[in-house]
């Protein structure tokens, strides 16, 4: 894709060792099937354990990284917006990067699907270092994470990196999987990653939240695919709500 750098690996595909076993296997069956019917059910359902795609939180260094080039970095730090976040922003982006190029302002990404917002924040301060702070940065991370105690350290380490000058747009989140048997903890760890971010807002004065949550609240299926992922009316609403807070219209 023009303008971005991509690096990818697929996660939950055999390869190496694996795959050669599943090939062992399917050479064995015919001429001893009586002797390891028991051992090759026992590989094959192994296999298809190994198989199955990883939670996308336990594989995120695997996923494909969407980054943009480094002029678009530059021109971003003083008349656009800098924007870090994971598979919804991969995904939602390219939409609100034209939205904000309309008006002459450029937009630089940084989104990992499945990655937790401490290695998200680690990629933020390196930059920092190399090429000083924007004026106004997006956040949208938390989606990923299972500990509000961790996500809410990691926001104040984002609002100790940058200056006074700097304003932090922080999307919050709405996880409800409804295809997965754990939906209710999703509510529950959402309510706390929320509060933590709201509590951050109160502290800062240079920290806005992008409410995501109530917009998704009002009709989650209208919005999501599975509970995370935007259908396109999600997509357009998100790219809305972030749109209007770096304008200032929020």
């Amino acid at each position: 894709m023009p303008g971005q750098t991509f690096a990818a690996t697929i996660p939950g595909t055999l390869a190496g060792p694996a795959a050669g076993t599943r090939l062992r296997v399917a050479l064995a069956w015919a001429p001893v099937r009586r002797l390891l019917t028991p051992t090759v059910a026992a590989v094959l359902a192994t296999t298809a354990v190994l198989a199955a795609p990883l939670p996308t939180h336990a594989a995120w260094q695997d996923n494909t990284r969407t980054q943009s080039p480094e002029r678009t970095w530059q021109a971003a730090r003083t008349n656009g917006i800098w924007m870090f976040g994971d598979s919804i922003t991969a995904a939602d982006s390219p939409e609100l990067a034209a939205l904000l190029r309309s008006s002459g302002r450029p937009l630089a990404v940084d989104a990992t699907p499945g990655i937790p917002t401490r290695p998200a924040v680690d990629l933020l301060i390196e930059r920092l270092r190399r090429a000083g702070a924007p004026q106004r940065m997006v956040m949208a991370l938390g989606t990923n994470d299972r500990d509000a105690r961790a996500v809410g350290a990691q926001v104040a380490r984002v609002m100790n990196a940058v200056p006074p000058t700097t304003t932090v747009y922080w999307v919050n989140v709405w996880k409800h999987r409804w295809l997965n048997s754990s939906t209710e903890h999703d509510r529950e760890v959402t309510a706390a990653i929320n509060a933590v971010i709201g509590r951050a807002d109160r502290r800062h004065a240079n920290l806005e939240t992008v409410d995501w949550w109530a917009t998704v609240e009002a009709d989650p299926r209208h919005f999501l695919r599975d509970g995370v992922h935007t259908l396109p009316a999600g997509r357009a609403a998100r790219n809305q709500l972030i749109l209007e807070a770096v304008s200032g219209r929020g």
